[in-house]
C-alpha cells in the first residue's frame, strides 16, 4: 500500500495525531506527511502512505493558500486564539484600510516566525521554549506574497476574512501580526484553512472522521499523484541494474526524475550525472 491519502484536518489535532489515526485505520503501515498544520488550523494535510514516506522531499510544497481570519482588540502568545492574551487594546480598522494595507504585502518579504513553532533554536523547538518562558528571539526569514485579499469584513465584531497564495515556510500567524502592525492595532488569527498545497486542493480530500477501515481504498496511486513530476519508465533489464545501485543511461534533460516499472510502481529517484548517466538516490524496486 504505496501513495498518498490526502485528508482534511478539522481543527483540534495535531498533524502526527492524524498521522497516527491514518495508520491505525491502515493497519499499522508505515505513515508521515507533508507540511504540518497547527492544531488550531484545518484543511489539506497530506499523508504519505508505505513507501511513498521516502517521496516526502519530492511532493511539491508551494505554492500553498491558506483562508484566515484576524480579530482586532488583543494579541496573544501563541499569535492565534489558543494563546493567552497579552495584549489588550488598539482600534478596529475599516474595510478599507484593511484593504489598502495589504498592498504592502506582496512579493518577497522579512517575517519572523512564532516563538510557538516548530522553529529549531539550538536543537530545541522554539515552542517547547516558549512554554517554559524561555527568553530567546528568533531570526527573520524571507517569504513570498503571490496574492493577498481581503474576502470579507466584520467591523462591529472587529473581524476580517482573508485569502493568501504563499511560499512553503510562510507563517499565517505572524502574517496576521504584521499586518495589524501596519495598521497600528493588534490582531490574532481566529481561524486558518490550508487549501492547497502546490497542485493539490483541499476540495479533493476527505475529512479524518469519514475514514473507516476501507481507509486504504482512498490512497492515490504515487504515479498519480506526483503525475506533475519528470518521470520515466525503465525497462527490466534497468530495473535489475537500479536495484543493484548502478547507474543507467538515459536520454533525458531532467536533472531528478522518478523512474517507474512497466508494472507502473516506482522503482528509484534518479539523479543526473555526467554525459547521461544517472544515479539511482533512492532505490525502491528489489533485487
Amino acid at each position: 500500500m504505496d501513495g498518498f491519502l490526502f485528508v482534511d484536518k478539522a481543527p483540534g489535532p495535531t498533524s502526527f495525531d492524524v498521522v497516527r489515526q491514518v495508520r491505525r485505520l491502515l493497519g499499522g503501515v508505515k505513515t508521515g506527511h507533508a507540511g504540518t498544520l497547527d492544531p488550531l488550523a484545518s484543511g489539506l494535510l497530506i499523508c504519505a502512505v508505505g513507501n511513498a514516506t521516502r517521496l516526502l522531499p519530492y511532493v511539491p510544497a508551494e505554492p500553498k493558500r491558506y483562508a484566515f481570519g484576524m480579530t482586532f482588540g488583543a494579541e496573544t502568545d501563541t499569535l492565534d486564539s489558543e494563546g493567552a492574551v497579552v495584549a489588550r487594546g488598539g482600534r478596529v480598522p475599516g474595510g478599507s484600510e484593511v484593504e489598502e494595507i495589504l498592498a504592502r504585502f506582496s512579493g518577497a518579504l522579512s517575517q519572523v516566525p512564532p516563538k510557538f513553532s516548530a522553529v529549531n533554536v539550538g536543537g530545541e523547538r522554539a515552542y517547547r521554549l516558549a512554554r517554559k518562558k524561555r527568553d530567546f528571539h528568533l531570526a527573520p526569514r524571507t517569504i513570498t506574497v503571490f496574492s493577498l485579499a481581503l474576502t470579507a469584513f466584520d467591523e462591529a465584531a472587529g473581524d476580517a476574512a482573508l485569502d493568501v497564495t504563499c511560499s512553503g515556510g510562510t507563517y499565517v500567524r505572524s502574517l496576521v501580526k504584521d499586518i495589524a502592525g501596519a495598521l497600528g492595532t493588534l490582531a490574532y488569527a481566529s481561524r486558518i484553512r490550508r487549501l492547497a498545497i502546490g497542485p493539490f486542493t483541499v476540495d479533493n480530500a476527505v475529512p479524518l472522521d469519514t475514514l473507516t477501515a476501507d481507509a486504504g481504498r482512498r490512497v492515490m496511486p504515487v504515479r498519480q499523484a506526483l503525475a506533475a513530476l519528470p518521470a520515466v519508465t525503465v525497462n527490466v533489464e534497468q530495473c535489475g541494474a537500479l536495484a543493484m545501485g548502478r547507474n543507467i543511461r538515459l536520454d533525458i534533460a531532467d536533472k531528478t526524475v522518478i523512474a517507474y516499472g512497466e508494472n507502473g510502481e516506482v522503482a528509484a529517484v534518479l539523479s543526473k550525472g555526467d554525459e547521461g548517466s544517472f544515479h539511482p538516490t533512492k532505490v525502491f524496486v528489489r533485487r
